[in-house]
C-alpha cells in the first residue's frame, strides 16, 4: 500500500522538485558548468568515446533521479513519523 501511495504522488513530487531546482541559483550555476564541460568533452573525444560518455551520463543521471526520489520519499516517511509518533 505504501509504495502505491508514493507511486501515485510521484508525478507531483517530480514537478515540485523541478520547480525548486529552477529557482535555485546554485543549481543554475551547476547546470551551466555541466553544459560547458559537456561541450568541451564533445570537442575533445572521438565519436566512440563521446557516445560512451553520453551513455555514462545518462546512467548516472538516472541513478541520481532515483536517489532524489528515494530521499524525498524518506523525508515524507520521517515527517509522518514525527507527526504521528511512529
Amino acid at each position: 500500500m505504501e509504495k502505491n501511495i508514493f507511486k501515485a504522488l510521484q508525478p507531483g513530487i517530480m514537478e515540485r522538485l523541478g520547480d525548486c531546482y529552477c529557482q535555485d541559483d546554485d543549481y543554475k550555476r551547476s547546470i551551466q558548468k555541466e553544459a560547458t564541460l559537456s561541450e568541451q568533452l564533445k570537442e575533445s573525444l572521438s565519436e566512440e568515446q563521446s557516445a560512451l560518455a553520453k551513455e555514462y551520463q545518462s546512467a548516472a543521471s538516472a541513478t541520481m533521479g532515483i536517489c532524489e526520489l528515494l530521499a524525498y520519499r524518506q523525508g515524507m516517511r520521517d515527517m509522518a513519523g514525527i507527526l504521528y509518533g511512529k
